[in-house]
């Protein structure tokens, strides 16, 4: 069974309830919206679409809203611009639209700007009415929408957009079950969102500019997760740089139990084709070595003429690479979790698991994070989290190795085992017989009380 999880994107070339439910049974546990594209009520009825496709299928799918975040972009143009190195051009009002002149305006002289994915440069002479003037650096021609980035600066931009707050103060009755931020900066970024989803939906950043990966351990410290956006990222700090940034990003959200998604151009050959590059199919391995919890299909799977196939190629390679010979990278709980008793029994079931051959680690949870918890030791026995949250367990189905199932309220702990033991026997992990590391906590049904492990066999 496959332990890392795929998140796949919502576009027009899966966004039919018969193609989602395909995409769930070639192997998506998260299915992710990108705001950037329609509005509320489109993204509204994404959500429905996507739990409609899970009904269908019998799955629980964890449900991801995307948000747009404050990106500069070229505005509208007419025709695209040719830009010819040495030329000077204004890059603002006047000139060529940008979506925050304000902010290009301010830039200092000899600053880089990247146009389209960092295809073109410029730089800064000096400031001009509504904008910046610039000279061409490396020319080629401009579409209307390209992205503007500003490597090594701090924007003066706010992480959410009026848009992306609304987005957000709805994301829970729309159905969401995590937010992704979009070009955060702050650790204040993380801090705003949350005052906006409360606590019941999971916050993760994305990690794609120059600013987060310097602030990187206050940023996902104040998160639920992480995502390293590396489109972005790889204009945004030297492109050779990136699989360093996306290392040191995944340890430290393992070190913390908490989710990290490997993000951009894992299958991008497979817009086009019906198979992989041997290259992508080694991306996304070594993403699985690396301790991700998720990777992710973009254009893929959203606008990608072969979605459900990109879906089976990428489960595939991460099946693989979870079977072979290379160990998965285990970086250990950081400081601020030694000592404490629910990561200590996490860790001793693992162990437990292992020495007594056991078929499963059941983990009964309110909250969910005794399951990260045991995850974040990547043992070798798959990880059944029983929960009678469903909105816990829909969360859950982001984390590596963990198949969430909704039980019954028990009314004491030997209860909880019973149904516990069901569910390991309905999902088809383990039989008659099987041993089952089994963990809970006591005073029952109290969150963050774990602090029993037992041995058990499978009726």
């Amino acid at each position: 069974m496959k332990r890392t999880k795929i998140v796949a994107t919502v576009g027009p070339s899966s966004a039919r309830e018969e193609t989602l439910a395909a995409l769930m049974v070639a192997g998506v546990d998260v299915v992710r919206v990108n705001t950037s594209y329609g509005d509320h009520d489109d993204h509204a009825a994404l959500a429905r679409l996507v739990r409609a496709a899970a009904a269908a299928v019998g799955r629980s799918v964890t449900l991801l809203l995307d948000t747009r975040g404050p990106k500069v972009r070229v505005g509208s143009l007419a025709q695209p611009v040719l830009l010819t190195a040495g030329d000077e051009v204004v890059l603002g009002e006047g000139g060529i639209p940008v979506t925050h002149p304000e902010v290009v305006g301010a830039l200092a002289s000899g600053v880089r700007i990247l146009l389209a994915d960092g295809t073109l440069e410029l730089t800064v002479l000096g400031s001009a009415r509504g904008g910046a003037r610039c000279r061409v650096v490396r020319g080629g021609i401009l579409h209307g929408g390209k992205g503007v980035n500003v490597p090594g600066v701090a924007l003066a931009l706010p992480a959410l957009t009026p848009f992306d707050r609304e987005s957000l103060a709805s994301a829970r009755e729309t159905g969401f079950d995590c937010v992704a931020l979009s070009f955060v900066q702050r650790p204040e970024d993380v801090a705003g969102a949350r005052d906006l989803v409360g606590r019941g939906l999971w916050v993760l950043v994305k990690v794609e500019l120059a600013e987060a990966v310097r602030r990187m351990e206050e940023i996902v410290a104040l998160s639920d997760g992480a995502m390293v956006a590396r489109g972005d990222l790889g204009v945004e700090v030297d492109l050779y740089q990136v699989p360093l940034v996306q290392r040191r990003l995944v340890d430290l959200c393992n070190a913390q139990a908490k989710p990290v998604i490997v993000a951009t151009q894992m299958l991008r050959s497979m817009v086009d084709s019906p198979v992989p590059t041997r290259a992508e199919v080694a991306d996304v391995a070594n993403a699985v070595w690396d301790g991700a919890d998720a990777v992710m299909l973009s254009e893929e799977t959203a606008v990608g003429k072969h979605p459900v196939e990109a879906v089976r190629a990428m489960a595939s390679a991460a099946s693989a690479a979870e079977g072979g010979e290379v160990p998965i990278r285990v970086p250990g709980l950081g400081r601020e979790l030694v000592g404490e008793v629910s990561a200590a029994i996490a860790h001793a079931a693992g162990r437990v698991a292992a020495e007594v051959g056991a078929a499963v680690i059941v983990c009964a949870t309110a909250s969910g994070r005794t399951a990260r918890l045991v995850a974040a030791h990547r043992p070798g026995v798959p990880i059944v989290a029983t929960t009678p949250h469903p909105e816990v367990a829909r969360r859950l189905g982001l984390v590596w190795g963990v198949f969430p199932e909704v039980i019954p309220a028990a009314q004491d702990v030997e209860e909880l085992i019973q149904a516990s033991l069901a569910s390991v026997r309905k999902v088809g992990i383990a039989s008659t017989g099987d041993r089952v590391v089994f963990t809970a906590g006591l005073p029952f049904r109290e969150s963050g009380t774990t602090n029993l492990i037992r041995v058990l066999t499978v009726p």
